[in-house]
């Protein structure tokens, strides 16, 4: 926290500058400084919190946080970051979902080969992306097995081939669980080569679009993955001294990013961290302040490249980072 006297000076130069439209060489008259250090007082009143920037797209029903955004830009070296608050009863799936399906509109001529995970998040961005013309190249490829044994985790063959429909294009699938209940179940499916051709597609995704979970969310994506790999005891007892955070692609990490090897990596049918690791562009998305946990760990995993996530909990996640 700034000193009352700094405070003061980055109060007023805000006020003369956003305010009252004044020039930073106006600025700089008033406040007896030079013009390089209004810019800095300016930098610095946004990264106190005296000067909030929201961005409003009237395409959509969300106001982006440009300071939030550079703030979790610097914080954890994202090539980018969309952050916004929803109007009205809009909740923060939803908000991402819209930010998302925005961002996959703006990139959309830019990409030829797009991977998708499976989970609510990418459901929801799914279904609200309008129907619009796509480079005739464009393919969907899954980034993780489809036919989900997840019960009610929505299944990312349906959220391809739903996508594929309404751009035009074409939608690779992956004939397989995204979870098996064994290692050698897993290990079984694996020596299909039809099986793994289909993951080797997977790694030459220039985009990838994954949502975050996070351990401890009732009813979230982590939980129903733990699950549904039915571990022993034995097991059990190993994941809980790893002490998972979070999950990305149904791929398990600690608080400090690092990929977990134990029980849960032996039974996931997708792209792991190395493989996310070479893909050009990786997109995290996450809404809640409940998933504060996971996206923190995820974002210092180094995988992301983009996050999208609601007000609230790029907040929490900044200030988490700050304390650490």
């Amino acid at each position: 926290m700034p000193s009352t006297r700094s405070l003061d000076v980055l109060v007023a130069a805000a006020r003369m500058y956003y305010e009252e439209g004044r020039s930073q060489r106006n600025v700089a008259r008033a406040l007896g400084i030079s013009e390089s250090a209004v810019s800095r007082t300016l930098a610095a009143a946004r990264d106190a919190g005296v000067v909030r920037i929201l961005i409003h797209d009237p395409r959509l029903e969300v106001d982006r946080s440009a300071h939030l955004e550079a703030r979790l830009e610097r914080t954890f070296g994202l090539a980018g970051a969309w952050v916004g608050t929803g109007a009205g009863e809009l909740g923060p799936t939803e908000v991402v979902a819209k930010l998302g399906a925005q961002l996959f509109a703006d990139r959309l001529w830019s990409m030829r080969r797009v991977g998708l995970s499976w989970g609510s998040t990418i459901a929801r961005l799914v279904e609200v992306v309008e129907p619009q013309a796509a480079p005739t190249d464009l393919e969907l490829l899954p980034l993780v097995g489809g036919s989900s044994a997840l019960e009610t985790a929505p299944s990312g063959t349906t959220s391809l081939y739903t996508l594929a429909q309404k751009l035009g294009v074409r939608a690779r699938r992956i004939d397989a669980p995204a979870i098996t209940e064994s290692p050698e179940t897993r290990a079984a499916i694996l020596r299909e080569s039809s099986i793994r051709g289909a993951l080797e597609s997977a790694t030459t995704v220039d985009t990838a679009w994954a949502g975050i979970g996070s351990v401890g969310v009732s009813g979230g994506s982590s939980e129903r993955l733990l699950a549904a790999m039915r571990l022993t005891s034995e097991e059990r007892d190993v994941v809980r001294q790893e002490n998972p955070a979070g999950d990305f692609c149904g791929r398990f990490f600690d608080d400090d990013g690092v990929p977990l090897t134990g029980p849960t990596s032996t039974r996931v049918i997708g792209v792991d961290f190395n493989d996310l690791q070479r893909i050009p562009t990786v997109v995290g998305l996450a809404g809640g302040i409940a998933k504060v946990r996971g996206v923190l760990a995820a974002l210092r995993s180094g995988v992301i490249d983009v996050a999208v996530l609601d007000a609230e909990l790029a907040a929490e996640v900044v200030r988490r980072a700050a304390k650490a």
